[in-house]
């Protein structure tokens, strides 16, 4: 593999990997047991930096990062890209309290920051639990081979916190690598008519990511 593609692979890599590490703990009988009837608030953490993985830029190694990034907040910007991380939030709250007898409050705190400590911070007094929702990596990824393909990618985290002790008794991620199901083509066909493209793969990405997190945070089965 020459270094270009390397770096391009590295990159791709990146985009999608962002949750690998968040370990899977499924909610089990004796903590459901606990959520029902319980005061659950949602937070919803400010995302990661969207990016768009440039064919050019990732001939340039780390010095494309800087473009990479900037080409990705201003299509964000430009064109309102929305994270999805509200809309997975509210549906998995809907989850608890319809699959888990949960009391979740409705409005949704917000967190600029992965700090447990800021997070519970962020919740209503009167919760007991918070569930808390990130965007860890979303963007537009660009695919080693052929590599004028472009296809978007979004990795979600969700987490289920006991406010007594601020630790975390339930979480789950989504991976998705691409499958053959996303758009592929062209990063102008994927900008175009105001992203709507991007906007249209990034409903579904968040779409699929929910049902995982329902099965693994919550043990909904799919």
């Amino acid at each position: 593999m020459n270094n270009r593609l390397r770096v391009g692979a590295i990159a791709l890599a990146s985009l999608l990997a962002a949750c690998t590490t968040v370990s899977t703990s499924t909610m089990d009988d004796t903590l459901a047991t606990h959520i029902r009837g319980a005061t659950v608030a949602v937070v919803v953490e400010e995302p990661a930096t969207f990016s768009v993985v440039l064919t050019h830029a990732v001939g340039l190694g780390p010095l494309g990062i800087p473009e990479m990034v900037e080409e990705g907040r201003r299509l964000v910007g430009e064109n309102h890209i929305v994270d999805p991380a509200d809309a997975v939030a509210t549906v998995l709250g809907d989850a608890l309290a319809g699959q888990r007898g949960a009391i979740v409050l409705a409005a949704h705190g917000a967190s600029r920051r992965d700090d447990l400590a800021a997070i519970v911070a962020a919740a209503p007094a009167d919760a007991r639990y918070v569930l808390d929702v990130a965007t860890v990596s979303w963007g537009v990824g660009n695919l080693p081979m052929p590599r004028s393909n472009y296809f978007v990618g979004y990795v979600a985290r969700a987490r289920l916190i006991d406010v007594s002790n601020r630790t975390v008794v339930a979480e789950a991620g989504c991976l998705q690598a691409p499958d053959g199901s996303e758009f592929n083509g062209a990063y102008a066909q994927l900008k175009a008519n105001n992203a709507e493209l991007v906007k249209t793969e990034l409903a579904a990405r968040a779409d699929r990511c929910v049902r995982f997190l329902k099965r693994d945070l919550i043990g909904i089965a799919l």
